[in-house]
């Protein structure tokens, strides 16, 4: 068993436990600390699922399909459990086709500015440097920004919000808690790793990008109410990402 594996998937719950633990202090809030770990730690071990047991992995394939499809379906059932409980909303976790007014001037005046610069970026200063594999460009586009927005901005999103209530304007949103704890840690995961054996290797700009990508995702989340565009703006720049080498070769 790779147990630097098994500690990185153990950071987000953790990291998310601390910043969650100031809701203690509210007798209303505190009971949504577990479902916030919960979903983290379902998160987590769905992703690891076939990571450890070989017989889940899709034959010849190089990414993770099935853990990522497993973690959908495992975030959904939770969802659902939610939802039908009564304590949230699909509306709530971003589960909704409608967009909210002035969506399309998020969308000119945010959201394509940003993927523009991530283009420029990968082609001057980051990114692969070879040419993708036609799966490589078909896992990107597809499935890790159906899961990862899901669990981030969806759930725990709704969640850190529902704890803490304050919020500020920006730029038309309004900005809680929950759009800054999750963006820090999802940072975090990219910056921070450990390896087989347990050596911690970190990257200020592998964290940074991605957290600061993580925000922005939040900020789109909450300004359309619905996860629609972070999920299509989130699989747009993975592609970015892995596609300017083709495009360059």
């Amino acid at each position: 068993m790779n147990w630097g594996t098994v500690v990185n998937c153990a950071l987000a719950p953790g990291a998310l436990l601390l910043l969650a633990l100031p809701a203690l202090a509210n007798s209303q809030a505190r009971r949504w600390i577990p479902v916030v770990v919960l979903v983290a730690l379902a998160d987590s071990a769905a992703t690891l699922l076939p990571i450890l047991d070989k017989h889940l992995q899709l034959p010849g394939a190089h990414w993770n399909w099935s853990g990522k499809l497993i973690d959908i379906a495992v975030m959904g059932a939770i969802a659902i459990g939610l939802i039908v409980s009564g304590a949230f909303r699909a509306r709530d976790f971003g589960l909704t086709l409608r967009q909210a007014p002035g969506t399309a001037r998020a969308l000119v005046f945010m959201a394509l500015p940003f993927l523009l610069a991530i283009l420029v970026l990968t082609a001057t200063m980051f990114g692969e440097s070879k040419p993708p594999t036609a799966e490589t460009l078909q896992y990107q586009a597809t499935l890790p920004g159906l899961a990862e927005e899901l669990v981030w901005r969806g759930m725990l999103l709704a969640l850190f919000d529902r704890m803490f209530a304050g919020r500020f304007a920006l730029w038309g949103a309004p900005i809680g808690y929950g759009a800054i704890a999750t963006s820090l840690v999802f940072g975090l995961l990219h910056g921070a790793q450990f390896d087989s054996k347990l050596v911690l290797h970190t990257s200020v700009l592998a964290g940074l990008v991605p957290g600061l990508t993580g925000f922005l995702l939040a900020w789109l989340r909450v300004r359309t109410k619905s996860l629609v565009f972070p999920v299509l703006l989130h699989n747009a720049t993975n592609v970015i990402l892995e596609a300017v080498p083709l495009l360059l070769h």
